[in-house]
């Protein structure tokens, strides 16, 4: 199988229930189960709530202390894109689960330049049920989370654009990197894959796949503010009105935008 050394693996996250923790720990342990890739968590809360569970120095790990309600997804995103030194690397949640050749595969046209961006499913998310989620713990077998897929729910329909997203390093941050203008949870998940759409001729790739969401009490995944939920969807329509050229003169305007 593929090694994927070519490609990083990022996670931002936030630690609010044990549950979280224990996902990421599951999370990790499935790329390292199946790939050599760097992978970098970056923790920002309060206090340290999460503590890796391997020494393996494939797994780089660093905490900041945050004690803003809400989690700024895309600024910690932007700071682990700082670390990362290969060509393609993968964002995904500390909850996902992705099948490891939906994930070579979503490289691989990445690598031949078929793609700037890849999904490596096709917007079918399944919800991984408390109980399910305990027997993946224990067996750490994807085939536990297989045979039961006919009996789960999927998420959202077949409309997912996050959960994992396979981008071509260089491009996606002459791209901007994430939008820091959503502060706190939104519709930054569709932006990214429609600023994308606009700005690069190739299409998103999407393999013909689905992903897995392990279980956890619901948290900071939610509009916490509605004002803030207005101002995130005027965001997001403003892109979405956007031609290439203006939305790359835009895109110039951003403070935090990486120099490439």
């Amino acid at each position: 199988m593929d090694s994927l050394t070519d490609v990083s693996f990022v996670f931002p996250a936030s630690i609010d229930s044990p549950e979280r923790s224990r996902n990421l720990d599951m999370a990790i342990a499935s790329i390292m189960q199946h790939f050599d890739s760097p992978i970098s968590v970056l923790e920002a809360g309060v206090k340290q709530r999460y503590f890796p569970k391997t020494n393996n120095p494939q797994l780089q790990y660093q905490f900041v202390e945050d004690r803003q309600r809400g989690f700024n997804h895309t600024r910690y995103l932007n700071r682990l894109y700082e670390t990362v030194t290969t060509p393609i690397m993968v964002l995904i949640d500390t909850d996902a689960i992705v099948p490891p050749n939906q994930l070579i595969e979503t490289v691989e046209q990445i690598r031949q330049g078929k793609a700037v961006m890849g999904l490596p499913y096709d917007g079918s998310a399944y919800f991984v049920t408390k109980e399910l989620a305990n027997a993946f713990q224990q067996s750490q077998e994807l085939e536990t989370l297989e045979n039961a897929k006919k009996h789960l729910r999927l998420m959202n329909g077949r409309i997912a654009v996050g959960i994992a997203i396979v981008v071509d390093t260089e491009k996606y941050l002459q791209a901007g990197g994430e939008n820091e203008f959503f502060t706190d949870w939104g519709p930054e998940d569709l932006e990214r894959v429609k600023r994308m759409e606009i700005l690069y001729p190739k299409p998103v790739y999407r393999y013909p796949g689905y992903v897995f969401h392990l279980w956890h009490p619901r948290g900071n995944s939610q509009y916490n503010d509605p004002q803030k939920e207005i101002r995130f969807k005027q965001e997001y329509l403003k892109i979405c009105s956007m031609r290439q050229k203006e939305l790359k003169t835009y895109i110039e305007t951003w403070p935090w935008k990486t120099k490439v």
